[in-house]
C-alpha cells in the first residue's frame, strides 16, 4: 500500500482500537475523505499500525516541498532513504537538481511561514 504524505488515501474498516492509534500518531481523518498522513504525523507509528492491522506493508512517499509533486518516484537517493524517520519536507528532482535549489527552498519555506 503506497501513502503520499498530504494525499488522502483510505483504508478497511480496522476497529476502534486501530483507529485510535492511528489518531494518536497525529493520522488526519475526515469522513468522505478518509485518512491523510501530514508532516505532523508520526509515520513510524502510523506505518507500523497499519501494517499490523492490514498484514499490507505501507510504502510511504512525500511531495515535493516547492511544487507538490511527488517527489520519491524519481529521488537519486530513494533506495537509501526511510521515509518514516525523514523530513516529509523533500524536493523534487527538477527542484534538487537545480544550482539554485537552496534558494527555491528558503522562498518557499518563507512563503509557508507568511500563510
Amino acid at each position: 500500500m503506497k501513502v503520499v504524505v498530504g494525499s488522502w488515501f483510505n483504508l478497511p474498516r480496522l476497529g476502534t482500537d486501530v483507529f485510535s492509534a492511528l489518531m494518536k500518531s497525529g493520522v488526519k481523518y475526515e469522513k468522505g475523505m478518509g485518512f491523510m498522513f501530514t508532516p505532523d504525523t508520526n509515520l513510524q507509528a502510523a506505518a507500523r499500525n497499519i501494517e499490523l492491522a492490514t498484514g499490507q506493508e505501507v510504502e510511504i512517499s512525500v511531495r515535493c516541498f516547492v511544487c507538490a509533486r511527488e517527489a520519491c518516484p524519481s529521488c537519486q537517493f530513494a533506495e537509501a532513504c526511510n521515509r518514516r524517520i525523514v523530513s516529509p519536507m523533500c524536493l523534487c528532482e527538477e527542484h534538487s537538481s537545480s544550482e539554485e535549489a537552496f534558494e527555491t527552498y528558503s522562498r518557499a519555506f518563507e512563503a509557508r511561514l507568511a500563510e
